[in-house]
């Protein structure tokens, strides 16, 4: 028992090393985004649980995700106007693993966020950024921003659109392995572009580099 215990222990050490290293490149990816369209960045919020626990607040009935709020996490980057007076809200969703999306749509709503045993396998799971942009549209009856953005719509569908007149708001989600080399992100960002630019959404990249 006591060789499995550090074993575990080696393992969850080797975790938090990985989870460290992971987030670091995340957060600077994340930046270089909004960079990358003209946006600071505003504030995070989490999707899959509550906010962290921090200065005193919390207590140890707090769900363990609550610790882990990266694991889906809204990197939301506000409001710009554009020259011919239209404001375009941002941001960028990070979700690590679909799992638990893939199992719930499978099963009627059956699966549970504290049961991981439950969640589709890591094999044939996904990791994915998905952009989304709203012109003069942030709005909470979107089919796509039900349920705090935790819905089959946003989570497992490849892209959508919501129209309110010619008010608009537009996702779509990309591997995020596809984020990894800088020449790759601007594909990815090119494509996102191009997207917006078809639904009448002036989205436009600026230049500038990682770094």
């Amino acid at each position: 028992m006591t060789q499995n215990n550090t074993e575990t222990l080696l393992q969850v050490r080797k975790a938090y090393r990985l989870l460290f290293d992971y987030q670091t490149k995340l957060l600077g990816l994340v930046k270089y985004i909004g960079g990358r369209f003209g946006y600071t960045y505003q504030g995070g919020y989490p999707k899959f649980s509550g906010n962290q626990p921090r200065m005193g607040s919390g207590n140890l009935n707090n769900w363990s995700w609550d610790w882990l709020n990266l694991y889906f996490h809204e990197f939301h980057f506000g409001e710009e106007a554009t020259a011919n007076g239209d404001k375009l809200t941002f941001a960028v969703f990070v979700l690590i693993d679909d799992g638990y999306f893939q199992t719930f749509e499978q099963n009627d709503g059956m699966a549970k966020r504290l049961n991981v045993d439950q969640f589709e396998k890591v094999e044939f799971s996904n990791s994915k950024l998905i952009l989304v942009v709203g012109k003069n549209l942030w709005s909470v009856n979107s089919y796509f921003l039900e349920n705090n953005w935790c819905n089959k719509h946003f989570t497992l569908e490849e892209k959508g659109l919501y129209e309110e007149g010619n008010n608009k708001m537009f996702f779509k989600s990309y591997p995020l392995q596809n984020f990894f080399e800088e020449e790759e992100v601007k594909i990815q960002l090119n494509d996102f572009q191009k997207e917006c630019n078809h639904l009448n959404i002036p989205f436009n990249q600026i230049e500038m580099k990682i770094g």
